[in-house]
């Protein structure tokens, strides 16, 4: 039931003997990931591009009743649009999808909503937080920082360490403002929908 630019398509299921295939849309090709291991993070007009892309499949999938669970750069391809060849970002793997709202623990340590657990059940907070680390790694290249670094950001006080100095320095104040709100502790203090990040992001 998925139809939407910045989301794998699914065409069709296949029996393949006793097995069944699913045939989907090429997600592209390099992940996310591969590209910021390689490259580091993006000129700013990628990043703008690809944050877009990003918010636009999680608002999507949010319209749709349908979570994903673990977004993060393993799970975005890169790939061009017919006509203008343009590179966009494709959210694939859907697997953990259909995780139980009970399973806090469903997702990629470091993407994963740390303060999750603290809730006690899986909401959309979680998606949108998966989705801010994501795009901090991208506006960075590191994935963002509690305290020392090495303690479980749920057992101590800290909001995460969002410096200025992190980012281009030609939107270095709008960035820190926009992760300050997207990853904070408390979940109500959050951007309350993922549209409203979207416009943040776009502004």
């Amino acid at each position: 039931q998925l139809n939407h630019a910045c989301v794998v398509r699914l065409y069709d299921t296949l029996e393949i003997g006793d097995r069944v295939g699913l045939l989907l849309s090429d997600a592209g090709t390099p992940t996310l990931s591969a590209v910021l291991r390689e490259t580091g993070r993006p000129h700013l007009d990628m990043l703008e591009r690809w944050g877009g892309d990003l918010l636009e499949a999680v608002a999507y999938l949010e319209s749709m009743g349908i979570p994903h669970r673990d977004i993060k750069p393993d799970n975005l391809g890169i790939a061009e649009r017919p006509g203008n060849r343009e590179r966009h970002l494709v959210l694939f793997d859907f697997s953990l999808s259909r995780a139980s709202a009970g399973n806090v623990r469903a997702g990629t340590t470091g993407y994963l909503d740390p303060f999750l657990s603290l809730r006690g059940t899986w909401d959309l907070h979680a998606d949108r937080w998966s989705a801010s680390v994501t795009l901090y790694q991208m506006a960075t290249g590191e994935l963002p920082r509690f305290g020392d670094g090495r303690s479980d950001p749920a057992a101590i006080a800290d909001e995460a360490d969002v410096d200025e100095h992190s980012f281009d320095a030609s939107v270095a104040p709008q960035l820190a403002g926009f992760f300050q709100t997207a990853l904070r502790r408390n979940a109500a203090e959050r951007f309350g929908t993922t549209e409203e990040m979207l416009r943040a992001w776009r502004e």
